[in-house]
């Protein structure tokens, strides 16, 4: 189940990220995405009972695959932070939830997170 959460919830991410950028621009990534992503991977993953930290890591490598076959020159590392963020998302979401049993508090927890991992990439990217 969660492979399949990861992959529609990737797809359904590209294709609103994607609107949400010709709209807003490069904002989005430090504002909607992170909430978007989050919300989707997590509240699914939950509510189906999947494993929310494999659907986490799944939507990471998905997402890796995508920077790695657009990112050009910085795409490997690029690839790499996608694993490494959403599994960091993830793994935070899963132990905020086992520690607290409120599935809004992990998830508050993982936007948060994801919102500043999103700002510091912005950031040091130079990116506006």
């Amino acid at each position: 189940m969660a492979y399949l959460i990861a992959v529609l919830m990737a797809a359904l991410s590209f294709i609103v990220n994607k609107a949400l950028l010709t709209r807003i621009g490069v904002k989005t990534v430090i504002t909607y995405s992170p909430v978007i992503e989050e919300s989707a991977k997590t509240l699914l993953s939950f509510y189906l009972g999947a494993d929310i930290f494999l659907t986490h890591v799944v939507f990471g490598v998905i997402e890796a695959g995508y920077d790695w076959l657009t990112g050009g020159r910085g795409r490997s590392k690029a690839a790499l932070l996608s694993v490494a963020g959403h599994s960091l998302f993830g793994g935070a979401t899963v132990v905020t939830l086992r520690e607290t049993g409120q599935i809004g508090l992990a998830l508050t927890g993982a936007i948060v997170l994801h919102l500043a991992w999103n700002l510091l990439a912005v950031k040091r990217l130079r990116v506006s």
